[in-house]
This record gives structure tokens, C-alpha cells and sequence, in this order.
């Protein structure tokens, strides 16, 4: 931990008392093994309404885990300025949307406190540099919400890497399909993802997801080439809580297929020759929206064997534990789902710092997300390194 024996002194802006922090990221804080190493201390949202119930949600939260009642996590609401200023808060949590992460980062980062900032880490390539520049010149810590990384077949191919067991990439072959997200139909709560300007389409969401975990476990890309296609370019709105058309059609700005090649930099252990080889490894991604089937399959060819990882048909992306298959055998023991997001949190607060993302990962993420695009739009392959 950062300091000694002292727990993180945390505060949250964007978490309400629904939706994604409060459904995923907040809840491990409050259980062992992170409650001996975090304490929310604050949060903050956009009105003083939320903010007044969700201090009080999170103020009981605590008072219960806590066996005590004297506990008041204080409410802020607004511009992170007054959260981040906070003399009591030592790191602050961001997990809004992405079209607002910037702003709110930059007060973090400029009353000097450390970061946890969800992906994508602002709208664009150039706001997540402004980031990454302002963290690095103020020395700040960071950590972007790229849990994956902490999925059990992940940890598993990670460590296999590692001990040669796989030997030499031959190649990297990763498959998505989504049945319903960024399909022909949208719930009116998650109609911005329809729109490029809002960093949450197919590409900068899911796409910042896979190759983050590629980039991490097979090393940089040297080169990529990439096809885009929009199948789907106008959206039916579904109202969430009837689940019935409102009439309404949005236009759907990002792609729905996304075919990339291209060439990988990986670094390996081989036990048949000896010490780490780095070698160029041919890799494809494809990740495709509005099918009926959805898929998650990643697919590791080596010297030594296949690794297959195969969701669930009817999960895709959004299984929970994906298993994973060494030579046709499945891989029994993978850590379960609900260690992702705690084993993230406490990677962080135990500085290890080569397992958890940061803000630079994130840099380099975006770049390649970047090169994608304009590969498409060129027609021609980009190099990287």
C-alpha cells in the first residue's frame, strides 16, 4: 500500500446508488481482503439529491461492515474540484461517462491525488494523452478499469507465458459477437453509445477491452491492418422499462464489423531454447455487433499446443468465466469472476504495478484503436513501433 500499514482514503465520483460502480466496483471495497486496505470516505455525483443518497447508502454500507454507527462518507456533487480537494481523500475514483472523464481526471490529477479512471480515460485519443501527461508530470499513480486482465484464463495464459509452458507464438486469433449491444435496437438509457463522440461504441468500448488484454499478455504491435463496416446504420429505441418501441430511430455512428490483422511483438519463455524469445506474431481480431449468435473465442497457437478460451454461445463477451482449454483438456481451478474487480483494486494497493492498467496502457490502447480507424479510412496498413 502507499502508505505503510494506512488504508486508501477514497473518493468516488460517479457513484450513485445504481449502475455500474455501484453494482461492481464499490461492493468488493467493503468485504476482506480490501477492506483492511480501502475506506470510502466520499462521494460524488451530479446533483446534491444523488449525492445525499448515495453518502447515505455507503454511510450505513460502512457502519455495518464496520460494526459501528458513527460513520459519515461525506456527499459532493458537481465538479470533481470539490471531491478531489477534500483533505481527507487520498485517491479518487472516476467512473462516469466518458465524454466527462477528462474534466473530472484533470481535478484529481491537479490537487495532486491519485487515480482510478474507468475506460476509455476521456472521449478521445488526444484527451487520454492529456491525461497521461498531466498524471506523469505530477507524478500521480494510476489505474484504468481494464479488469480482463484479471479474468481466470488470463491469469492462466499470463503465467503460462511466463513458464514456457506454450513455448513460441505461432499465432493470436480473437473472436467477438455481440447479439444485442450495438445491434439493431437500443434501451433509450444507453442511446449514446450510438454516437462516435461519446467514446462508446463497439470499437472504443469492447475493442479497448481485447486489446488492452492482447497488448498486456502478447506483447506491442508492430503493424495492423483493418477493414470497418456499419451494417446497422439506424437504430430502433427501446424504452427500458416497458421494453416496447418509442418511435424513436438514432443513427449508429460506429461500426459493427471490425476486422483487424496485423502483426505482434511477443516475448516468451522457451524452455526448448532457452531464456525469453521475441518474435513476430501474426494475430486477427474480429469483433462484429447485431449478430444472432453471440461469441467470445480466443484461440493461442504455440510451439507446445493450443489455447482455446470459449464462452458461453449465448454469453459472448459478458461470461462470467469463460473456460479455457490447454490442448483440447479443460483448464480446471481458474479464478471465478468476482476476483476481477477485487483483484484489480488490491493489485493497486500492493504496488504491482506490471499486473493492474494504468493511464499509459491506456495511452497506448487508444493509439492502437487510433491506427485502426485511420487504417480503415486510408486503406492502408500503419506502423506502430
Amino acid at each position: 500500500m502507499s502508505d505503510g500499514l494506512q488504508k486508501i482514503q477514497l473518493g468516488f465520483v460517479g457513484l450513485s446508488e445504481e449502475g455500474w460502480p455501484a453494482d461492481a466496483l464499490a461492493p468488493p471495497l467493503f468485504a476482506p481482503p480490501l477492506s483492511s486496505k480501502y475506506t470510502l470516505v466520499a462521494v460524488s455525483t451530479t446533483n446534491s439529491q444523488s449525492a445525499q443518497a448515495s453518502a447515505a447508502k455507503y454511510s450505513q454500507i460502512r457502519n455495518l461492515s464496520e460494526h459501528t454507527k458513527n460513520i459519515v462518507v461525506k456527499p459532493y456533487h458537481g465538479s470533481a474540484e470539490h471531491i478531489a480537494l477534500d483533505k481527507d481523500v487520498g485517491m479518487v475514483a472516476v467512473a462516469i461517462k466518458p465524454i466527462y472523464q477528462k474534466d473530472a481526471a484533470m481535478e484529481v490529477i491537479k490537487a495532486g491525488k491519485d487515480l482510478f479512471i474507468e475506460w476509455p480515460v476521456g472521449k478521445n485519443l488526444d484527451e487520454t494523452k492529456q491525461i497521461f501527461d498531466a498524471a506523469r508530470d505530477r507524478g500521480i499513480k494510476t489505474i484504468v478499469g481494464c479488469q480482463m486482465r484479471f479474468a481466470g484464463f488470463a491469469l492462466k495464459v499470463k503465467s503460462m507465458m511466463s513458464t514456457g509452458e506454450i513455448g513460441k507464438i505461432h499465432s493470436s486469433n480473437f473472436t467477438i459477437s455481440f447479439n444485442r449491444r450495438w445491434g439493431a435496437t437500443v434501451l433509450d438509457l444507453y442511446k449514446h453509445r450510438t454516437s462516435a463522440k461519446n467514446s462508446a461504441t463497439l470499437l472504443d468500448s469492447a475493442g479497448g477491452h481485447v486489446f488492452d488484454l492482447l497488448l498486456h499478455i502478447l506483447g506491442p504491435i508492430t503493424s495492423l491492418s483493418a477493414v470497418v463496416m456499419n451494417h446497422i446504420p439506424t437504430v430502433t429505441v427501446i424504452d427500458s422499462t416497458t421494453g416496447t418501441p418509442t418511435g424513436e430511430t438514432v443513427v449508429q455512428e460506429g461500426p459493427t464489423q471490425i476486422c483487424v490483422t496485423g502483426i505482434l511483438q511477443t516475448s516468451t519463455t522457451n524452455v526448448n531454447h532457452g531464456g525469453v524469445q521475441t518474435i513476430q506474431t501474426p494475430f486477427i481480431v474480429h469483433l462484429q455487433s447485431g449478430v444472432k449468435e453471440a461469441d467470445f473465442t480466443w484461440v493461442i497457437s504455440g510451439e507446445n499446443g493450443t489455447v482455446r478460451v470459449q464462452a458461453d454461445a449465448k454469453l459472448g463477451f459478458f461470461d462470467p468465466c469463460p473456460p479455457m482449454y490447454w490442448n483440447g483438456n479443460k483448464v480446471e481451478g481458474l479464478p471465478k469472476v468476482e476476483q476481477r474487480i477485487t483483484s484489480a483494486w488490491e493489485a493497486f494497493a500492493d504496488g504491482k504495478i506490471d499486473t493492474y492498467a494504468n493511464v499509459e496502457d491506456a495511452l497506448r490502447t487508444k493509439t492502437v484503436l487510433d491506427a485502426v480507424m485511420r487504417s480503415a479510412e486510408e486503406g492502408k496498413r500503419i506502423d506502430l513501433l
